[in-house]
């Protein structure tokens, strides 16, 4: 397993993951609304690292925005971590795969 995939797992399956960082998810989230928005994120990084991930070593300016992502996916921002995933896919030719 990879280091940066071990620690996307670390982090989406931590209790209260991002807490220090930010506030937790919305009060209407409920927590299998918050596990099915971690697991969709959880998805979408490994679809990109899966397609994408062996292109560059170090990176580029396309490991930014996942980057991004899997920080708000940890900070309980799982929408906008999603947002960012998917437009990164589209814009990269790849078909963004269902949830």
């Amino acid at each position: 397993m990879s280091r940066s995939r071990l620690f996307l797992c670390v982090l989406l399956l931590s209790p209260g993951a991002g807490g220090a960082f930010a506030q937790g998810p919305p009060a209407a989230a409920t927590p299998s609304t918050t596990a099915s928005l971690q697991a969709r994120c959880a998805q979408l990084v490994e679809h990109w690292d899966r397609y994408s991930g062996g292109k560059g070593e170090g990176g580029g300016s396309m490991d930014m925005p996942r980057k991004s992502a899997v920080a708000d996916c940890a900070a309980g921002r799982a929408e906008a971590g999603i947002r960012t995933l998917e437009d990164l896919l589209r814009r990269n030719g790849y078909t963004v795969p269902p949830p």
